[in-house]
């Protein structure tokens, strides 16, 4: 149900939805639009006050998904040339690892909305966004041992930023490098 509040001569528009929640939650996508989810029990006023709490934040968010989806991309490589780069880097990367007791694991490609790669331990899979096309060298590099890295602690730990830090010790400037990319806007 669409709702409407003003901060500051602000128009904050959102999307209610009434659902089994505990909490009040607030999403913003990278269109801007706004969506809070909350239990049918909260009173409008709490929920309008919750907004209303939230609406610097938000107007922050929705000024940086503005800025970033205003940014014309460039690809570094072809979707043809980053699969090629990143099965190179996935042997490069691969005899550290071996040495700790990880087997190759299969490697595939896909468009994704929300992460640039994904690890599943169990069943030995490595998924990368093709859309890392986008990426310089050094961010591709950075997501193909961060993904590795899951094989030896399944979760972002102090632990799992202590292995990625050995073999990748720039990981913090490419992850800054990569939130800049408009992962949602580069998918078609």
């Amino acid at each position: 149900m669409k709702q409407e509040l003003f901060y500051n001569g602000n128009l904050l528009a959102y999307e209610l939805e009434y659902k089994k929640v505990k909490n009040i939650n607030l999403r913003i996508k990278a269109d801007g639009s706004i969506f809070v989810s909350a239990n049918k029990r909260v009173p409008k006023g709490v929920i309008e006050t919750f907004v209303l709490s939230k609406a610097p934040y938000i107007l922050k968010v929705q000024k940086d998904y503005a800025s970033r989806n205003n940014k014309e991309l460039t690809p570094c490589f072809s979707e043809e040339e980053i699969r090629k780069v990143i099965l190179e880097l996935c042997g490069k990367a691969f005899p550290y690892f071996e040495n700790r007791g990880v087997l190759y694991p299969a490697i595939r490609f896909r468009k994704m909305v929300s992460r640039w790669g994904s690890c599943h331990t169990g069943k030995g899979i490595l998924t990368f966004n093709t859309n890392l096309m986008y990426a310089p060298l050094a961010c591709v590099e950075y997501v193909v041992f961060h993904e590795f890295t899951h094989f030896l602690q399944g979760n972002h730990s102090k632990l799992f930023y202590a292995e990625l830090e050995k073999v990748c010790p720039n990981w913090k400037e490419c992850r800054k490098k990569l939130a800049e990319i408009p992962l949602r806007q580069t998918v078609k």
